[in-house]
């Protein structure tokens, strides 16, 4: 009996667990802090079932770091990471599962302070 008990137990824990909100240090960063800042321009779309939120950001290597570091401490979760810096610039993409969903996260650095940053997946995967 207890057997059974501690083996109910540990899948509704692991239930609970697999359906939480990704909470990920990337999505932090669309929390409105950078509205208003001129050289951040951001967009956000859901539709049909997906949700896309992107970044792009002009001559401001500081949010460029900040983006990186999120995306470096998000990192640990991703069940496939590539991280590429050639000639034109340094590409850094993840793969996160989520609720059973795929949570795609990419960021496009260039050498002159800018970048370009995005989340995107099913709304699944968010909840």
């Amino acid at each position: 009996m207890k057997r059974l008990l501690i083996i109910i137990t540990s899948i509704l824990t692991a239930m609970a667990v697999y359906a939480n909100p990704p909470k990920l240090n990337v999505e932090s960063l669309f929390d409105g802090r950078y509205h208003g800042n001129k050289c951040v321009t951001i967009s956000i779309y859901k539709s049909n079932g997906n949700y896309y939120r992107g970044m792009t950001v002009e001559n401001n290597p500081g949010i460029v770091k900040k983006i990186a570091e999120a995306i470096t401490k998000d990192a640990p979760r991703a069940k496939d990471f590539s991280d590429y810096q050639g000639e034109d610039g340094h590409y850094t993409s993840l793969q996160i599962v989520n609720n059973g969903e795929t949570i795609y996260i990419g960021l496009q650095r260039d050498r002159h302070g800018g970048a370009f940053c995005f989340i995107q997946g099913k709304e699944k995967a968010f909840k």
